[in-house]
């Protein structure tokens, strides 16, 4: 499902557009998983033309089916648990260790207290800490086994507790509804238990491309002394050669020994990155890798991505 944007760019829009920009994306995503297996395209994701939008679909042939196979049949819910943090406090304030600390300040001055009032605060923290970790384990074990898959997504703030993302196959869809509610028991109440979806599941699988520009190809290909073409053992070979040189442990170059390491790394990611890619283009058993001006605008920069997953290329 592709739409004409025009010239218009994400970067610099406002957010109340970027939000409804959001929000129709969003849904025109939620009614197509209605009928089909969905892989979500990260929002914002831009090709020049048509053709680049084949050319991806071409170039990403394997990865992008392998992972629409593996979402079949399955929908994203999000699980969020509220509390409320005065309780909280309270129950941590309770803690021996805590409340020993607590009275070591109670009736003595700031300035006289400062180190102590810092290991409190710390100590506080700790103990939100422990208590959201209790709790988050407590919330998997409960739903854990109804999931395909499981992310667990950062808290916006201190009084959400836990904020879970479950890949659920729709055969147990129905399952979810009795499981809170049997949470809900088991926590007593106390908690307000928020459950989103079904949505697309983007925590476990979004795709995104995006063009090489051939200026930043053809750099990292010079400052790693390659020709015109290159296989990714001798991308691997001319980076692991100059960086034995340019190690600031090393190096003569003197100060800026570390700046100039950090930019054949950088120039080598981007060569791995570019020769993978190549290669899902054109399919082989290690064929060089090519930086000329036409190849580098028909290979796309694509990614599959799993949430707090690291995109970074092996080296």
């Amino acid at each position: 499902m592709i739409s004409d944007v025009g010239a218009s760019s994400f970067q610099g829009m406002s957010r109340d557009l970027a939000l409804r920009r959001l929000g129709a994306h969003q849904q025109v995503a939620e009614a197509v998983m209605r009928d089909y297996p969905v892989l979500p395209v990260k929002f914002g994701t831009i090709l020049p033309d048509q053709a680049s939008v084949r050319g991806m679909l071409t170039q990403g042939a394997a990865p992008l089916a392998a992972a629409l196979d593996q979402l079949a049949g399955a929908r994203q819910t999000e699980v969020v648990l509220l509390w409320e943090l005065p309780k909280v406090f309270a129950a941590i304030g309770a803690e021996p260790e805590i409340a020993a600390l607590k009275a070591q300040i109670a009736s003595r001055s700031t300035e006289a207290t400062f180190e102590e009032r810092v290991a409190f605060g710390q100590a506080v923290q700790a103990g939100l800490s422990r208590h959201r970790a209790a709790l988050r384990e407590q919330v998997i074990a409960q739903l854990g086994d109804l999931a395909r898959d499981l992310v667990i997504n950062p808290t916006m703030d201190d009084g959400m507790a836990v904020n879970l993302a479950l890949l659920i196959d729709q055969a147990h869809a129905g399952e979810l509804d009795q499981r809170l509610q049997q949470l809900d028991a088991a926590l007593g109440g106390q908690y307000q238990i928020r459950c989103v979806g079904p949505l697309p599941p983007y925590s476990f699988a979004t795709a995104a491309a995006q063009a090489f520009t051939f200026d930043t190809i053809d750099a990292a290909r010079r400052r790693l002394g390659l020709g015109g073409a290159a296989t990714a053992g001798e991308i691997k070979h001319a980076y692991r050669t100059l960086a034995a040189l340019a190690h600031p442990d090393h190096s003569v170059r003197g100060g800026d020994a570390e700046e100039h390491m950090a930019a054949l790394t950088q120039a080598y990611k981007l060569l791995c990155q570019y020769a993978d890619n190549q290669a899902m283009r054109q399919p082989g058993d290690n064929l060089p890798c090519r930086f000329d001006h036409d190849d580098v605008a028909r290979t796309l920069l694509i990614s599959i991505s799993r949430q707090g997953d690291a995109q970074e290329p092996s080296q």
